[in-house]
């Protein structure tokens, strides 16, 4: 389960204070070597650096390490064997992912196999070290949204967090976590801002996408979240009675509409941040773990939408307590 320590789980700020976390780098190209250390040496304690699979594995063995940052594509054992080999030895030791190579089929084997976070190379200054941070908190760190419906996940692991600048980057964020979960089958629900649902609308409507189809199938629903606030909030707090009266009904006719084995529903909400914009983060974060419980009995999976605006830098135990109530990260794209 993830971290509720909110030192623990900060997408700007540090790691516990208590602990300095000990990281082994492995990457077979001596610039990449020394670009990880050069950004991970402040932060964390680098116990070792080497060049390949099987010293990685000596290492995790030897000095039982807090993380173990692995290139992909090395010569001998590649990074995703050398991660199963660390997973039957050295359980404890969280796997970072770095490669060159960064699609959806590519993350999903990396985070398939037990990895807790996947970082692009090309994204290495930027990402590299909320991934760490991330990883040791709990959760996991993925570059694409994409990924998260084709990966085969317990209950308590769907409840995700995509964070964003910009309105055009979560609209086509949230095409990727849609066009994935309607390969899979799924159906989908989207509670958002009009703006965002118009944006969605436009969209699908762009790739071709028979919209109308999709709604009047039950594949698609979407309502506004300023409604939906007003709909499961009691007495000026999120209440769960009320958030279960609201989401049952579209959950089941959405879940009759899914063509998946087993029939599941991906959703996009941003129905708390609402209350993060209001300054309500008592609020906010209540909210969060009630959405949070009941995707652990129901067929569903939530994605969670904030801009970085409403988390800004230095705003640290704010940005922890929400990364905390949140199973896998998926960074803005000024991380990226």
């Amino acid at each position: 389960m993830p971290s509720k320590n909110p030192r623990e789980c900060c997408y700007y700020g540090g790691v516990s204070a208590d602990h300095r976390a000990r990281i082994v780098v492995a990457d077979d190209h001596q610039g990449v070597r020394d670009a990880v250390t050069a950004l991970l040496r402040e932060p964390f304690e680098i116990v070792a650096v080497v060049d390949n699979g099987a010293s990685a594995i000596d290492a995790a063995l030897r000095l039982r390490p807090d993380v173990v940052v692995l290139d992909v594509a090395m010569p001998g054992l590649d990074g995703f064997q050398t991660a199963e080999r660390i997973a039957a030895s050295a359980p404890t030791a969280r796997v970072v992912f770095l490669s060159n190579y960064a699609t959806d089929d590519f993350v999903l084997a990396g985070v398939s196999r037990g990895a807790s976070a996947f970082v692009p190379k090309a994204h290495l200054s930027r990402a590299l070290v909320p991934a760490v941070r991330h990883a040791l908190a709990g959760q996991a760190f993925v570059p694409s949204a994409g990924v998260l419906p084709r990966w085969n996940r317990p209950a308590n692991r769907r409840h995700d967090l995509q964070l964003y600048a910009t309105d055009a980057f979560l609209i086509q964020a949230v095409m990727a976590f849609f066009d994935s979960a309607l390969e899979q089958g799924h159906s989908l629900l989207a509670v958002g801002s009009p703006h965002h649902l118009d944006g969605l609308d436009a969209e699908f409507n762009a790739r071709g996408m028979d919209l109308a189809a999709l709604v009047a199938s039950g594949r698609y629903t979407h309502s506004d979240n300023a409604s939906a606030l007003d709909a499961i909030t009691r007495d000026g707090k999120p209440d769960r009675a009320l958030f279960d009266r609201l989401l049952d009904p579209l959950l089941e006719r959405a879940l009759a509409a899914a063509t998946s084995t087993p029939r599941h529903v991906s959703m996009f909400g941003e129905i708390a941040p609402i209350l993060c914009a209001r300054h309500d983060v008592e609020g906010m974060l209540r909210l969060e773990r009630i959405a949070g419980d009941y995707t652990l009995t129901h067929p569903l999976s939530i994605l969670c939408a904030y801009p970085t605006a409403s988390l800004p830098k230095g705003a640290n135990d704010l940005a922890a307590s929400l990364c905390s109530e949140h199973s896998t990260i998926v960074p803005a794209e000024s991380a990226l």
